[in-house]
Formats: structure tokens, C-alpha cells, sequence
């Protein structure tokens, strides 16, 4: 059989089911450590479409029962004999427009739940001592969902990593709860969240979920993908514009006084010694990371760029076809896929496939089956091996 998704819209805060729409031309995505995105559209051809529709968006703008900003969108998919959830993504754009052709249209645009968490202020000065860094990212989505109108209900599982750290963060900073969060996983001996939503007890679920070091199953199966077979495009970039071979991390003032004017502390550079030995020049980047006072811990940060991110980045990515058993779902991020190619550029040797190749997936983009073409599509991010 055939999958087929559902698009339920409901209220951000409460969760209440609004209606669904048969939306056309969906995208969305998964990522590690970032909020992943939703586009999608909906051609407005009868008034039975455009009165659900005005359940979801109200045409009247002064009806704040719905509309960007308040509504999440739930992507259920259906194989034929289990439905999941792949997604839930806060809406905050849309745009109803008609062309010199055909009907109105309206283009929406969203980003997951950990998204909306950057839209919340850190608007009380927050600080921990010689915290574990996963107490502190707890704390501080708690702290985020008790403030008023802000409670999504995510939970966020027990569990230490390990790794203590100071972190002050004023009020003045104007940082805020995402942000704060995403930039304490990202350094050396970070950890790892994704936003997940799910179906339990055929009630919808939101977690963060976290490891330390890792998310997924490193240790598991892998989930196979080759070309000839179900590998549909893939592609190599090398970008030295997002990478780098000296690195800097800039933090807040060491001055506890949080009314006195001071300036930013910044890391000791931290270089990519490999490349600039090989011959590569020096390219700088600086990295701010609000609220870090600790001299050691800009050092990390900056040392996590420095291995992650030396010299040019270079991404991986395959666009698969997916079976609707498919073992590799978005519950599923941090595990490892095995790519497989024969092509003009990798050619079969000795009569196997010379390029074969296992990395972790940090990211996937959902392209789900539409009226005319039936194959259910991801567009895999892979994660580059640092030595």
C-alpha cells in the first residue's frame, strides 16, 4: 500500500486538534542540534477547502482563534499499517496569494518546536556553577516552559553527562532559551538533542531528546542505501567558507557587576594545525557564545569548531527513496547509513562498488508521495568522520 500523510493542525500551546488540510508540495526536516523547517502548500479551489482553511488561518485578521503563531502542524504518515508521527512544526508564516492563473493559493512556512524556544527571552539574569551541562540545558527549558504563555509540554529526560560548567547569562544579553541551549551542546564534549514528537498511547508526545556523546544507535544495524537501487541523487560539497584554521570564541565580561559596562572575554585562538602544516592560510573565526565567562570553556567551544569545522567544511548528503517499512525514520536521527555508488565517477573495481562509505545521518528532509508521483523521498545529511 501506498503512504499517505495527514496534515493536523492544532494549537501550539494546548495541543487541541483544529482541523487537517490536504496540503501539496511538503517538505520538512530533522536536524541534530537545530530546529528543523516545514514549507507547504494549499491551492484554495472550492469553499469546502476554503472553510477549513479559515479554521486554520482565519481570513478575518481580527480572529485570534488560529493563524501563524499559534498553530502547529502535525505530519502523520501512514504505511498501511501503522500511523506515525514524523513531525510537529510551530507555523509562523503564511501567505495567501493568486496569480493571473488559477485559484488562491496559501504557502505556509514552519520550524520544529525547539524553534519557538528561540522566540522566548532569557529576561532574568540565569546562572549555575560548576553545573552539568545537561542540568543546565534542563533547567533552562524548564525555566522557558513555566514562564506565562509558554507552556509546550516538552519533556526533557533525566540524565547527567558529566561535564560541569559555570554559566551566567544576564538580562541585558538579550539571548535566549534556544539558543542558549543549542550553544551548550555545541562544544568539545557536548552532547546532542533533537526535536522529537511522537505517538504514545494514541496521545502526541513532545520530547527534546538528548545524549551524551551521541544520539542514535552507533553500535546497531546500519540502514543500507545504493545506487543503482534506491539512491535517487547525491552529492559532495567542500566549502571553505563555513570553515576555518584559527578559532576564536568570544563570551561575556568577566566582571560580576552585571550593571557595570565591560568588554567580551575571548578564547586563546585555537588553530587547525593538520591543515596550516600542509600549507593551508590562515583563515579566522570568531564564535560568540553568550553568557561564558569561563576562560576554559570559550576554549572548548572554539576547539570544537577548530576539530568539526578545519579547513573547508565538506557536506555529504543522498537523496533516497524510501520503503514505507522503512527503518530509518526521523525517531531515528544519529543513526548510521551505509551508502553505497557505481557511477562515472566511483566505478565498480573488481566487481563490487567502489565507493562505499558509513556515516552517521544528522539530518533528513521529507519530501512525502504527491498525486502524480508516488515515491516517498529524504534527503539524507551525513556527518563527516573528524580524526
Amino acid at each position: 500500500m501506498a503512504v499517505r500523510y495527514r496534515y493536523v493542525f492544532a494549537d501550539l500551546l494546548t495541543d487541541q486538534t483544529i482541523d487537517d488540510l490536504p496540503l501539496s508540495k511538503v517538505s520538512f526536516d530533522h536536524r541534530i542540534n537545530q530546529p528543523g523547517t516545514f514549507a507547504g502548500g494549499l491551492p484554495i479551489t472550492n469553499r469546502r477547502i476554503a472553510r477549513r482553511l479559515d479554521r486554520v488561518i482565519p481570513a478575518d485578521i481580527d480572529d485570534l482563534s488560529a493563524g501563524p503563531g499559534r498553530i502547529v502542524c502535525h505530519c502523520l504518515r501512514d504505511n498501511g499499517t501503522r500511523v506515525d508521527l514524523w513531525g510537529t512544526y510551530w507555523i509562523w508564516y503564511a501567505k495567501t496569494s493568486q496569480g493571473r492563473k488559477g485559484p488562491p493559493q496559501v504557502d505556509l512556512r514552519g520550524m520544529s518546536l525547539d524553534g519557538y524556544l528561540a522566540s522566548v527571552e532569557i529576561q532574568q539574569n540565569f546562572i549555575r556553577y560548576g553545573t552539568d551541562r545537561v542540568t543546565i540545558a534542563r533547567d533552562l527549558l524548564t525555566e522557558a516552559q513555566a514562564l506565562p504563555y509558554t507552556g509546550l509540554g516538552i519533556a526533557f529526560a533525566s540524565g547527567t553527562s558529566g561535564v560541569l560548567q559555570d554559566l551566567i547569562v544576564a538580562a541585558t544579553d538579550k539571548a535566549n532559551y534556544g539558543e542558549t541551549v543549542r550553544k551548550l551542546a555545541e562544544q568539545t564534549n557536548g552532547f546532542e538533542t533533537h526535536m522529537d514528537t511522537y505517538l504514545a498511547d494514541g496521545q502526541r508526545r513532545r520530547e527534546l531528546r538528548w545524549a551524551f556523546p551521541k544520539l542514535g544507535d552507533v553500535d546497531g544495524r546500519h540502514h543500507e542505501f545504493s545506487q543503482p537501487g534506491n539512491v535517487l541523487e547525491w552529492s559532495q560539497e567542500s566549502d571553505a567558507l563555513r570553515g576555518g584554521t584559527r578559532w576564536r570564541a568570544r563570551g561575556d565580561s568577566a566582571n560580576n557587576d552585571l550593571s557595570a559596562a565591560s568588554g567580551p572575554q575571548f578564547s586563546t585562538p585555537v588553530e587547525a594545525t593538520a591543515h596550516l602544516q600542509a600549507g593551508w592560510p590562515r583563515i579566522d573565526r570568531t564564535l560568540d557564545l553568550q553568557g561564558e565567562i569561563d576562560p576554559s570553556a570559550l576554549k572548548s567551544y572554539a576547539a570544537y569548531w577548530a576539530a568539526t569545522a578545519a579547513g573547508a567544511v565538506r557536506v555529504h548528503t543522498a537523496t533516497v527513496r524510501l520503503d514505507p517499512a522503512t527503518s530509518l525514520t526521523p525517531h531515528r536521527l544519529g543513526d548510521y547509513a551505509t551508502l553505497r555508488l557505481t557511477n562515472q565517477r566511483f566505478p565498480r573495481r573488481n566487481g563490487v562498488a567502489s565507493f562505499v562509505r558509513s556515516w552517521r545521518v544528522i539530518g533528513m528532509e521529507i519530501r512525502p508521495p504527491e498525486r502524480g508521483n508516488g515515491i516517498e523521498e529524504a534527503n539524507l545529511i551525513f556527518e563527516e568522520l573528524v580524526a
